[in-house]
């Protein structure tokens, strides 16, 4: 929790499905935009492009395949930015420039993007489908959630004490990892006390 970054942890299980780097393809929800990039940690990755990916990204029409190496990785990427020239574009405003990766927008390539799907899953390579790998993950993580509450509540006192999300950090940043949860489809339930539950059902941003 140093500087106040986090108070539950967000990102605690690892790298990528198996460690191996992968190819990601992140179609924006709302812009005909899709980032493609490689990583060791796709989640990361899209947490760093917006805190709220979840509903930053379409998650349904988004993947990635798992690649040996990460020469594998960073060929397969050279090879689909070559392809998909034509539609590079800059990238959507809303991204902060601190999350990089600049050149590696695309608009209206969406059927380029699932024909290199296809050519992957052809060729036997395992690409999984983003919505069921994040949901996957942050099922991993709820293991973390209570070590992260008792942190928190060491620093900051009581639950029933903290402020509303919109006093800013770190406030903002818990209600948008717990906000997660919900959009998966993913219960906090046993995983962080009552009083954190309370909490967040009175910030969240989340319908429902």
């Amino acid at each position: 929790m140093s500087g106040g970054r986090r108070i539950v942890p967000v990102d605690g299980v690892g790298t990528g499905a198996s460690g191996h780097a992968c190819l990601y393809v992140l179609p924006c929800a709302y812009e005909d935009h899709a980032k493609l990039g490689i990583a060791t940690d796709p989640l990361a990755r899209m947490q760093a492009f917006s805190p709220r990916y979840y509903t930053f990204f379409d998650l349904e029409r988004g993947w990635l395949a798992e690649a040996g190496s990460m020469r594998e990785a960073r060929a397969w990427e050279t090879r689909l930015k070559r392809e998909l020239r034509v539609h590079a574009a800059p990238p959507p405003l809303t991204v902060p420039s601190r999350a990089a990766g600049r050149t590696e927008w695309f608009r209206g390539a969406e059927a380029a993007l699932q024909a290199a799907r296809a050519t992957l899953e052809g060729e036997g390579f395992s690409v999984r489908p983003l919505r069921a790998w994040v949901a996957q993950r942050l099922h991993a993580q709820r293991d973390y959630l209570e070590a992260g509450e008792h942190a928190a509540v060491a620093r900051f006192g009581p639950v029933d004490g903290w402020p509303s999300a919109r006093a800013g950090r770190p406030w903002d940043i818990l209600r948008d990892a717990l906000d997660a949860y919900g959009a998966l489809g993913l219960s906090l339930e046993g995983a962080v006390s009552p009083a954190l539950r309370a909490w967040h059902a009175r910030n969240s941003l989340s319908p429902g």
